[in-house]
C-alpha cells in the first residue's frame, strides 16, 4: 500500500498521455542527436576540412540501404517524387552549411542561430500543409523564440565570425524547408524512414564530391581519436534523418521543432562542463525559457490530437 501511494502521482491523465505520444520520444531524441551532432561536427572541423566531415556523415546513411521499403515506393505519386528530389537537395545544403558555421563559430553558437525553426516552420506549416496552432500554442512558441534570442545575447560577434553567421541563418532557412517536405512525405506514409535518409545522405556525398577539385586537400583519419571521431559523426549523420522522420509522421511541426531546440541548452551546458566557457546570465535565461516552453508544449500536446 506504502509503494502504490508513493507512485500514486504518476499515475495523472497527462503523464499517460505523454507515454503514448511516440512522437514526442522522438522529438527529444532528436533534440539530443542535434546536440550531438553539433559538437561532434565541431570537433572534426579541428582535424578535418568541411566537406571531408560532410562526406563522412552522409556516407554513413548509404548504410540504411538494405532496410528501405522499395515495395513501398510503387505507391509514389509524382509529387511525392520530387519531394524526396528536394529532400536530396535541401538535406546536402543544410548539412553544407551546418558545417561551414561549425568551422567559424562554436557548436553553441551555431546552434543558438540554426536552432530558431519553430516559429517560422509553424508558419510555413500553416501555409504549405494547412496545420493549425492556437493562441496558446503560438504563445509557447513564441516564449521559446524569446529564449532563442536571449541565448544569442551572449554571443560576442566580430569580424570573423560574421560569415559563419550567415552561414547559420542559411542552415536555419535549409532546415525548416526540410522539416516541412519531411512532414508532408511522413504524416502520408509515402515518406519511409529509412529512404528519405538515405536522400539526404545522397544530397551531402553529391556536395562534397562536387568540392573535391576546388576545397583542400582531404587528410584521411590516421590516430585512433581521428577514426573514432569519424565514426561517430557517421553513426549520428544515420540517426539525424531517422528520427526526424519518425518524429514527424505523429507530430505536426511546430511540436517536433519546438522539441529539438532542447538541443541548444544540452550544448551550453557540455560548453560550461568540458570547454571551459564562462556562464553568463543571457545563456542561463535563455536556456530555462526553452526547457519550460519545450515542457508545457509537451504536457499540453499529450492531452490532444494534432496530427
Amino acid at each position: 500500500m506504502e509503494s502504490e501511494g508513493t507512485w500514486q502521482f504518476l499515475n495523472v491523465p497527462w503523464i499517460t498521455a505523454i507515454s503514448l505520444r511516440r512522437g514526442h520520444i522522438w522529438a527529444i531524441i532528436l533534440g539530443v542527436i542535434q546536440a550531438a551532432q553539433l559538437i561532434l561536427m565541431n570537433k572534426a572541423s579541428l582535424v578535418m576540412n568541411p566537406w571531408q566531415t560532410l562526406f563522412i556523415s552522409s556516407f554513413g546513411l548509404l548504410l540504411l540501404v538494405p532496410f528501405i521499403s522499395w515495395r513501398a515506393s510503387e505507391s509514389y505519386t509524382s509529387i511525392d517524387l520530387a519531394g524526396n528530389v528536394m529532400y536530396v537537395i535541401l538535406g546536402g545544403a543544410s548539412l553544407s552549411l551546418q558545417n561551414l558555421a561549425l568551422t567559424l563559430m562554436s557548436a553553441s553558437h551555431v546552434s543558438a542561430i540554426a536552432s530558431n525553426v519553430p516559429l517560422p516552420t509553424s508558419v510555413l506549416a500553416c501555409l504549405i500543409l494547412g496545420e493549425s496552432f492556437d493562441l496558446l500554442d503560438g504563445i509557447l512558441a513564441s516564449v521559446n523564440g524569446v529564449g532563442l534570442v536571449i541565448v544569442n545575447l551572449g554571443v560576442k560577434a566580430d569580424r570573423s565570425s560574421l560569415l559563419g553567421v550567415v552561414y547559420s541563418f542559411g542552415t536555419l532557412l535549409s532546415a525548416c524547408l526540410l522539416v516541412i517536405i519531411c512532414r508532408r512525405l511522413a504524416h502520408r506514409n509515402t515518406g519511409d524512414p529509412n529512404l528519405l535518409s538515405f536522400m539526404a545522405g545522397v544530397g551531402g556525398l553529391l556536395i562534397s564530391t562536387a568540392s573535391l577539385p576546388f576545397g583542400p586537400t582531404w587528410v584521411f583519419p590516421s590516430s585512433s581519436e581521428e577514426i573514432i571521431l569519424s565514426v561517430c559523426v557517421a553513426v549520428v549523420g544515420i540517426l539525424l534523418f531517422f528520427t526526424m522522420t519518425r518524429a514527424l509522421q505523429t507530430e505536426n511541426a511546430l511540436v517536433v521543432t519546438t522539441f529539438v531546440t532542447i538541443a541548444i541548452p544540452l550544448i551550453f551546458c557540455y560548453d560550461i562542463i568540458f570547454n571551459g566557457v564562462t556562464v553568463v546570465w543571457s545563456g542561463v535565461l535563455g536556456s530555462c525559457l526553452i526547457v519550460v516552453t519545450t515542457v508545457l508544449l509537451c504536457i499540453r500536446s499529450a492531452s490532444i490530437d494534432r496530427e
